[in-house]
Formats: structure tokens, sequence, C-alpha cells
């Protein structure tokens, strides 16, 4: 539980530290939130699968984990 309350606190205050830097060189926020999330839409298909698996291997990995530490 602590790994996925740590890595979203990571990715929130990398996501933030952008927003907060377009926002300084005078882009608006609509604008802001499309550039964070502007390498998402340019993947390609296999670029796509490729990142959707790496997430499901991480999370049946955190998963597995999680039980295994609940059965001891």
């Amino acid at each position: 539980m602590k790994l996925i309350g740590i890595s979203l606190f990571i990715g929130s205050v990398l996501i933030s530290i952008t927003i907060g830097m377009d926002i300084l060189i005078g882009l608006t926020l609509p604008q802001s939130a499309q550039n964070v999330l502007n390498p998402f839409r340019a993947m390609e298909t296999p670029e796509m699968f490729i990142l959707f698996l790496f997430l499901l291997i991480w999370a049946v990995h955190l998963l597995a984990s999680l039980l295994k530490q609940k059965k001891t």
C-alpha cells in the first residue's frame, strides 16, 4: 500500500511541477494540461500496448506482494 501511495505522490508532484513551469512561461491551465497529456496522444498502437503491458506487470507484481504479505 505504501508503494502505491508513494508512486501516486511522486507522479502528482511531477505533474504539478510541469504544470507550474508551463504557467510560469505564460501558458494557460488548459494548455498546460494538454502539454502534460500530449505524449499519450502521440503514441501509436504498439507503444500504447507496451505501456499498458508494463503497467499490468507492475500491478500484478504489486498485488502478488500484497497478497503474500497478508498471508504471513
